[in-house]
């Protein structure tokens, strides 16, 4: 399904002389903060996508690939909260909807306009962020809110006051120009 997803967006894109960039470098973490428990985790192995000419985006965590500080966490979240075996990539597809010039170095504002499929539901999201383009490469950060609920995430009542309605998901990557 990753290969799928990102063979798609590229084989879409690449007509029109695109320029096309590749993740080098991509943390995803996300926090949880409660009167009783933090819990947080990070993915380092996402490879996303981006069209500097079109302003598509894609990328696909796999979800068993975040780590927790503790193996019970770990655990918990990929077995009873995410289902990683019945829904094992958390996916966001969208649009950069600013136009600007990406081969000019400079920080850039920008909205992403798209849907994130997590735990098997699809949601429409619009996520802000920044921008960095330097020397041909470019830099994304944001941070945003994911609503459990949303994604029809079921906490036990046994561990409702330990896990927060509301996840602080953070995202950065280096990217670099595909090669042809």
């Amino acid at each position: 399904m990753k290969k799928t997803l990102v063979l798609g967006l590229l084989a879409l894109s690449l007509s029109g002389m695109a320029q096309i960039y590749k993740g080098e470098k991509c943390k995803i973490s996300f926090f949880s903060e409660t009167k009783l428990e933090n819990i947080d985790a990070t993915n380092t192995v996402t490879k996303p996508v981006f069209n500097a000419k079109t302003g598509d985006f894609a990328v696909q965590a796999q979800q068993n690939a975040f780590v927790f500080k503790s193996a019970f966490m770990q655990e918990h979240y990929n077995e009873n909260y995410i289902e990683s075996e019945k829904f094992p990539y958390a996916t966001f597809k969208g649009k950069v909807k600013e136009a600007f010039d990406f081969t000019k170095d400079g920080t850039y504002n920008v909205t992403l306009e798209g849907t994130l499929d997590m735990h098997g539901v699809v949601v429409p999201r619009t996520i802000t962020g920044t921008i960095i383009v330097s020397g041909g490469n470019i830099t994304m950060d944001s941070k945003f809110d994911v609503k459990v609920a949303d994604h029809k995430i079921k906490v036990p009542s046994l561990y409702v006051e330990k896990i927060a309605e509301v996840i602080q998901v953070t995202f950065h990557t280096e990217m670099v120009v595909l090669k042809k």
